[in-house]
């Protein structure tokens, strides 16, 4: 194991991170938030002075990250950014337990959204900012485990997943973290200020829209305002955050290969025919019910109906309007099937993604037509690619391990004080990265933040396991690393 390769690598991430750290702390001093500016600049000198700590002492050494290195990376790099990313969050007294802080940090940068902070209204911008711009990090990093990663490794069906750009199967890793890096950012900050503009002219006030903006792109959660979405009332800016969370839950590859005039991606990538349909259906569905069971008019039904069915399947879970009244029992059902759907492989959201239960599904239908044809022979496409048996298994193990990770989650926060409803879905919303659902099963007030510490311990386990897809923290495990 070539751990100073590793500790290199992360050395030079803290250091990024601590630049990025330096933006809230110009927006602390621009909106007079001198106290709170002044706590960012030193929470940047500190992570400076850890990343070059590691980076000195690995000095000259040789830079050899394979599979192992990198999931060590992966890992390490979600565990250990938060903690800086919290400094500023504690000494600045936002969120003065230290528990509360770092769950607040790595629910940003897995772009889970959970949040214990309360009065967003009255929130400072500095910290509303670097929440936000967090959770953007977050999203850009999740696009490069599963480009530069996963998909080379094929943990849990991904060897299936298709990128409309070159991968470099023969380069090395951080051959490939760069390359990917140099073709993606661009259009993943690209799409954010175009997503930011379009908010602005849409009636949004300019802090809203660019915070909103990094929310919706890493298909994270967190809003400026304690009403989420729906405090803005503006059917606009909602249509405009439909349109983007959409573009955030698919192949980010697909994006790449429009921008250099290769349209054709989007028609042939058979998650975007899976979401597109599963959109719609779900739509259907949901405006039917608030106008037969809710007595919604057939617009405030669409409206409501459209923004939850999107915000939840892209796995963002932006509350938007009619989320103050009562939902009828189908409705948060509903939801939390599409969270644990999730998005598209190559994106941003969380959840099994569409590629694995569209698999799923057709190995059912498979099985079925065998009682009719037991002799019968049929092959399981996706897309133009036979799906191998090796394939098959993997798929089958990742749902097998997410669902039993899942109920394992929902009995340890039982234990700890939940009631079984209110652990099921924290558990689904921390493992599909939808945080902001879990509102769906408390009583208003109520949150994450009247969360014990052991509970909220959980819930970080479950947003960092669910952002490395599982499969990726077994691979973490030093008895799995012997050859």
């Amino acid at each position: 194991m070539a751990y100073a390769a590793v500790f290199s690598v992360l050395g030079w991430a803290l250091i990024g991170f601590a630049g990025a750290m330096l933006l809230p702390a110009v927006v602390g001093f621009g909106y007079g938030e001198t106290v709170l500016a002044r706590t960012f600049a030193a929470a940047a000198g500190l992570t400076v002075f850890a990343g070059g700590a590691l980076v000195i002492s690995t000095r000259g050494t040789i830079s050899l990250v394979s599979r192992r290195e990198g999931f060590l990376l992966a890992g390490l790099a979600w565990a250990v950014l938060p903690l800086f990313g919290a400094l500023p969050l504690y000494f600045g007294g936002v969120l003065p337990v230290a528990t509360d802080a770092y769950f607040e940090a790595i629910s940003a940068l897995t772009t889970t959204g959970a949040s214990v902070m309360t009065n967003l209204d009255g929130a400072a911008r500095s910290v509303l900012f670097w929440r936000a711009l967090m959770q953007w990090l977050g999203g850009l990093g999740t696009i490069m485990l599963a480009i530069a990663l996963l998909s080379l490794l094929g943990l849990g069906g991904m060897q299936l997943y298709s990128s409309a750009m070159p991968r470099g199967e023969q380069d090395s890793l951080p051959t490939r973290l760069k390359r990917s890096a140099n073709a993606i950012w661009w259009i993943y900050a690209s799409l954010t200020l175009v997503c930011a503009i379009s908010l602005w002219l849409a009636g949004l006030p300019a802090f809203d829209a660019l915070c909103i903006a990094f929310s919706t792109l890493s298909t994270g959660g967190f809003t400026t305002r304690d009403g989420s979405i729906a405090a803005f009332d503006n059917p606009v800016a909602e249509l405009v955050l439909v349109a983007f969370m959409l573009i955030a839950a698919l192949n980010f590859t697909l994006h790449w290969a429009a921008a250099h005039g290769r349209w054709r991606f989007y028609r042939e990538d058979p998650e975007f025919k899976i979401i597109a349909f599963t959109t719609v259906g779900a739509v259907m569905a949901l405006v039917a019910v608030l106008v037969l069971m809710r007595d919604d008019s057939l617009l405030a039904a669409g409206r409501s109906g459209l923004f939850l069915t999107v915000s939840f399947l892209t796995t963002t879970g932006f509350h938007g309007a009619g989320s103050g009244a009562a939902w009828p029992t189908f409705v948060p059902l509903l939801a939390i099937a599409l969270m644990i759907v999730g998005g598209s492989t190559g994106s941003t959201a969380g959840g099994l993604k569409l590629m694995r239960l569209s698999i799923l599904f057709k190995e059912a239908g498979r099985e079925l037509e065998r009682l009719s044809h037991p002799h019968g022979v049929r092959r399981i496409r996706y897309g133009q690619t036979a799906v191998s048996d090796e394939a098959m298994r993997a798929v089958w193990s990742f749902f097998i391990l997410y669902v039993f990770c899942l109920v394992g989650a929902m009995v340890a926060l039982a234990v700890l004080g939940l009631d079984t409803r209110s652990a099921l879905v924290a558990a689904a919303a921390a493992f599909s990265n939808t945080g902001p659902a879990f509102e769906l099963a408390t009583t208003p007030g109520a949150g994450y933040g009247a969360l014990s510490g052991g509970a909220k311990w959980v819930l970080c386990l479950a947003m960092f396991a669910g952002r490395l897809e599982l499969f990726a923290v077994l691979v973490l495990l030093p008895a799995l690393w012997r050859r």
